[in-house]
């Protein structure tokens, strides 16, 4: 079977040969450029234009063949179900391709670099050490938001890509997959600094109706033009939580987002798809709104933000398809302790009746390759025997 089959058998209800994978892919360019083979990276795979060799945007001209089999194989490195569609989408939960706002290079230097995103709001990247900075937001209040400039995401010059990718994705053993802004942190990551976004939920709830509205319907409608030309899951990043709990209350979440993922979830659903959330955090107070909303798989569910996370995924694992359960610093763990970890992870699938995907760490640039080579065979191997029979 290969990696698309496995995902379609659980997600219908069956008994796949070993337990899908979702896999990060790489935290950054030059962690890419250090442990994947040369062959399976272009300057489309990652979510901005490229350092090496320098791009400053991602270009308008059709996406080549060669590109789509770079990006194959890519998949096939990873061993995961997933492509993302279209330039800069490539890796699961990479933050890219056409249905989320795209950046530009509009300043490098040898230490830095600074992106300026559809919207108008900037991140500096620092490389030594690794830092981002997120600043110029263009929202503060309700004037701002009838001069805020979005990109169409009915323009079918946006999506020409997504087709071909569709279709090359599928025939090669893979599920396409396409991105979209999270409608609680799309807000904070793109549009109005954190703290005011927190202040205008609670002191101006009306203004952030409407500006949640607009930013909700511009991802619904890169949905629809996703679904129409072949991807089959919707991913949505929406860090809604820490360690500690959610962000916002659970009545704020579900007051003024929550309608826009049951929303989403009909659309998907009428069109035969999925849709796949990530949230950072121990989100348990709202699992049976986003389950009840329609919601398919949910991830990462790490164990350092959700300590009890077998009794996390009992309860609500026949509902929906549990996906995570690693930990974010694989990378500082020794290699028995990697093993140990993902044998942890993967037992989850004992206990999600409705189905589990194990989600694959971020290659790091502090891993040798060695060590990366050894987490894949590791992640490969564990899926196959701890697969439910």
């Amino acid at each position: 079977m290969s990696n698309r089959d496995d995902f379609l058998s659980l997600m219908r209800g069956g008994r796949p040969g070993r337990i899908p994978c979702a896999h990060f892919g790489f935290w950054d360019e030059r962690a890419m450029h250090k442990l994947a083979p040369e062959d399976c990276w272009d300057e489309n795979t990652l979510c901005a234009p490229s350092d090496d060799p320098p791009r400053d945007r991602f270009s308008n001209e059709p996406r080549t063949v060669e590109s789509r089999e770079c990006a194959i194989r890519m998949a096939r490195h990873l061993d995961t179900a997933f492509i993302g569609v279209g330039k800069g989408g490539v890796t699961t939960f990479g933050h890219g391709g056409p249905g989320e706002i795209m950046p530009e290079v509009v300043e490098r230097g040898p230490s830095y670099k600074i992106l300026r995103y559809e919207g108008g709001h900037r991140r500096l990247v620092h490389y030594d050490p690794h830092s981002v900075r997120y600043y110029d937001f263009p929202v503060r209040g309700p004037t701002d938001l009838e001069r805020l400039q979005l990109p169409d995401m009915r323009d079918p010059a946006r999506f020409q890509d997504v087709a071909g990718d569709s279709r090359a994705f599928k025939d090669a053993g893979f599920v396409p997959t396409g991105s979209i802004q999270g409608f609680f942190s799309g807000i904070h990551n793109s549009f109005m600094e954190f703290a005011p976004t927190l202040e205008n939920l609670l002191l101006e709830p009306a203004f952030m109706r409407r500006l949640t509205e607009r930013l909700a319907r511009m991802s619904l409608d890169a949905a629809e033009m996703y679904l129409e030309r072949g991807v089959e899951v919707i991913d949505v990043c929406d860090d809604l939580g820490n360690a500690d709990g959610l962000l916002i209350s659970p009545r704020l979440f579900a007051d003024i987002f929550l309608p826009w993922y049951a929303e989403l979830a009909r659309a998907v659903h009428a069109r035969g798809g999925w849709v796949h959330l990530h949230s950072h955090g121990n989100i348990a107070s709202v699992m049976d709104q986003l389950v009840s909303a329609g919601i398919d798989i949910i991830n990462p569910f790490d164990w350092h933000e959700n300590p009890d996370l077998p009794g996390l995924v009992s309860r609500w694992g026949e509902r929906v398809v549990i996906c995570g359960g690693s930990v974010g610093d694989l990378y500082r763990r020794p290699i028995d302790e990697v093993e140990q970890i993902v044998r942890r992870a993967c037992g989850l699938a004992k206990l999600a009746s409705r189905g589990y995907l194990f989600m694959g760490n971020a290659g790091m640039e502090e891993l040798s390759v060695k060590q990366w080579n050894q987490w894949r065979e590791i992640f490969h191997r564990v899926r196959e025997e701890e697969a439910p029979r």
